[in-house]
């Protein structure tokens, strides 16, 4: 699994949740187990949605800090 790329490894993940949450919904009675497992899904969902937030302002945190250092060092360049 680790020569996988991202994308191989994010629908790899996504489908066993999908299995997992299928699993959990024919194990679970009705119709308290549908309340349960929609209260599980939400907040399984907000900690991945949290996570991507955090990743994403991580990565353009790092594309703004590189623009700022080449303009930087674009405004240092003595002319020849």
């Amino acid at each position: 699994m680790a020569s996988l790329n991202s994308r191989v490894k994010g629908a790899v993940m996504g489908a066993s949740m999908t299995g997992g949450w299928l699993l959990a919904d024919l194990l679970l009675p009705e119709p308290w187990g549908d309340v349960v497992l929609y209260a599980a899904m939400a907040v399984v969902n907000v900690g991945i949605g949290w996570r991507l937030g955090k990743f994403y302002d991580k990565q353009s945190d790092k594309e703004t800090a590189a623009d700022f250092d080449a303009k930087k060092a674009a405004n240092y360049e003595l002319p020849s």
